[in-house]
């Protein structure tokens, strides 16, 4: 009776802890509330991105609201494409840890805009990058916002050159090859302007499509690139002035991934999703299962959500 007394009394306190830990963690700011892996390691809990150990290629598109960073990695090799907003500097930074992360093959900023470009400061000081990519954005394109004067000056601390990438290009990260598909030309907006890449480890192909929109989807088609993917990183998280018939014909993805969080813009939009959907995409989205893990092994592809 006593035993039974103990262990009804320690299953109390065990679920007490956790509720406690839940709530702690849900009132803790954005940047804050992404050091809950420190608080449930110390408990003994398997970190989620742990699923990529054993995959020699992942890519992951980091829940990062309405902004965009994905993380790389292809045999013990990194690179990051992107560094969501100010505030997602530090929680990428926990997530490139949690793997193991040292040193940055490439660090590709597809667009100066605010949500991609805004965290790229913190991680520029935070790790060794060896080259870092950006596109040859128009004189009167060429913001003056915090964010981008930020990763200017963290690039010129750490004297790093920028490298602006021509479409043809490839690079090679292990043995995946890594090619650049645009900018075609310099576009009339900064989305416009995005680095669009294609990556291809073994039979699996994967599209970033940055913050795209149908200008620079119908330059890519003309250009007659071979665009197909198996995963479509959606541009311009889900927009309706991105991802077209057009391009998904071009493409035929088998799945598509949204980085988005619940705002007053809506999105992604309806038509875009009736679009994917129509174009026989399974479509995943960052607002709804956290964390995306694309992992290959050169022949197939596998999915790990965080929720």
């Amino acid at each position: 009776m006593e035993q039974q007394k103990s262990s009804k009394k320690a299953l109390k306190i065990t679920i007490s802890l956790f509720l406690a830990i839940g709530l702690v963690v849900s009132l803790l700011p954005f940047g804050a509330a992404a050091s809950w892996y420190r608080i449930f390691s110390y408990f003994g809990l398997r970190d989620f991105s742990a699923a990529a150990d054993s995959s020699p290629m992942s890519l992951h598109v980091l829940e990062v609201g309405k902004a965009d960073s994905i993380l790389i990695e292809c045999e013990g090799k990194a690179m990051l494409v992107d560094g969501g907003t100010v505030d997602c500097g530090e929680p990428v930074a926990e997530y490139l840890d949690r793997r193991g992360v040292k040193e940055l093959e490439y660090m590709v900023n597809t667009h100066p805009d605010e949500d991609h470009i805004g965290g790229l400061a913190y991680l520029i000081g935070r790790y060794p990058v060896k080259k870092y990519f950006a596109p040859d954005i128009p004189k009167d394109l060429i913001p003056s916002s915090e964010e981008y004067l930020a990763a200017q000056k963290a690039l010129n601390d750490k004297q790093i050159a920028t490298v602006v990438p021509r479409p043809g290009e490839t690079f090679s990260l292990g043995s995946m090859n890594i090619e650049v598909l645009a900018p075609v030309r310099q576009g009339g907006s900064t989305n416009n302007n995005s680095i669009v890449l294609k990556l291809t480890y073994g039979k699996t192909r994967f599209l970033l499509m940055g913050d795209a929109e149908k200008e620079e989807e119908s330059d890519l088609i003309a250009g007659g690139e071979d665009l197909s993917a198996d995963v479509l990183k959606v541009g311009h998280h889900g927009s309706s002035t991105s991802t077209t018939d057009a391009l998904l014909n071009a493409v035929k993805p088998k799945w598509a991934a949204i980085s988005v969080a619940d705002d007053s813009n809506g999105l992604p939009k309806r038509e875009v999703l009736k679009r994917l959907l129509s174009a026989g995409a399974a479509v995943y989205r960052t607002d709804v299962s956290g964390t995306l893990i694309f992992l290959s092994d050169g022949q197939n592809i596998k999915l790990a959500a965080e929720r």
